[in-house]
């Protein structure tokens, strides 16, 4: 074989390779995973997409998809094969109990309700009333808004320079019936998030090394480089809520510097978890063949998904987005 063709043969080989492997890039043409995906946002799956979906799918995850109707979507996964999966509350059940997002998850799907003032150590919010309202979604305006029980806040906390000898800053959190403690021994800047969330009572820190960037990020309710998991997350006691009141969790934050180092909370925001609605006829629960999954978009009123169509096919699944 002389020198031509085998550099023909392995520009070929490097080529196919490269259709096969090479990531694929998405343009968000709707509202339906808002709001952090909006129309004009490009999303893109990881290398060696062929091969997403031969692995288990996960919950949560998001997929591009082929509709009922051969069209392609982008949903996210919420229920696996052979599950019994129900809407409650505005919540994810799976087999009665109601499925926990973590932090990094909130993020994505959460909604920003704005900024809340606070002096330079402390900070609280009387309960109020939260609807599902989409300032995203302007074609939404003439829809019937539902209270929103899950809400919390995301505080930014600046430590200066730790002094030898100095104690550490401590910072208190309270949503509802949770209280819950952090220590920060190091300067910096640290985000601190808790509230009601799909049932439990959750609280994280963790530390701010870079601020968002781009208008996707941009979106996000919480600090950049939310963790996975919650420090804390009990459940929520039913008993801490009156009948009947829809109201969001009392919340609040403290610092004290216990005299070490100082810290101020310099940014407060508002956050709201979606709800998630049942569909139209009323039915909110669904039971999943051992070869299908269920998916929903991240708007709920503006999305068309397995509420509608029901449960679609495994080969129905194209490619998984990567995080």
């Amino acid at each position: 074989m002389n020198r031509h063709l085998v550099l023909v043969v392995a520009t070929a080989a490097a080529l196919a390779f490269g259709l096969v492997a090479a990531p694929r890039r998405y343009v968000v043409d709707g509202v339906s995973m808002g709001p952090g995906l909006l129309p004009g946002d490009v999303v893109s799956s990881g290398w060696l997409p062929e091969f997403d979906r031969r692995q288990p799918p996960l919950r949560f995850d998001r997929w591009i998809v082929t509709l009922p109707d051969g069209s392609t979507g982008l949903k996210r996964m919420v229920g696996l094969p052979g599950e019994t999966i129900g809407l409650v509350d505005g919540d994810l059940v799976i087999a009665g109990r109601s499925e926990l997002k973590g932090p990094r998850l909130l993020a994505e799907i959460g909604s920003d309700l704005g900024p809340s003032s606070a002096s330079g150590t402390g900070w609280a919010a009387v309960p109020t009333l939260v609807l599902d309202d989409a300032p995203f979604a302007p074609g939404e305006v003439s829809r019937l808004l539902l209270p929103v029980h899950d809400v919390g806040f995301a505080a930014e906390v600046s430590v200066a320079a730790v002094a030898v000898g100095a104690g550490p800053v401590r910072l208190r959190a309270i949503a509802g019936p949770l209280a819950v403690g952090w220590r920060f021994h190091a300067a910096g800047r640290y985000a601190v998030v808790a509230g009601r969330l799909d049932g439990h009572a959750v609280a994280a820190a963790w530390p701010i090394v870079v601020r968002d960037t781009g208008a996707t990020l941009d979106r996000h309710c919480l600090p950049a480089a939310a963790p996975d998991s919650w420090d804390v997350a009990r459940p929520w006691p039913v008993a801490s809520d009156a009948a009947g009141d829809a109201r969001s969790p009392s919340l609040a934050l403290d610092v004290a510097n216990g005299g070490g180092p100082p810290a101020a909370i310099e940014r407060v925001t508002i956050w709201r978890d979606v709800l998630l609605r049942t569909a139209a006829d009323g039915v909110a629960r669904w039971s999943v063949a051992a070869d299908e999954v269920f998916l929903l978009g991240d708007f709920p009123s503006g999305s068309r998904d397995s509420r509608h169509f029901g449960s679609l096919p495994l080969t129905a699944l194209r490619q998984r987005l990567r995080p």
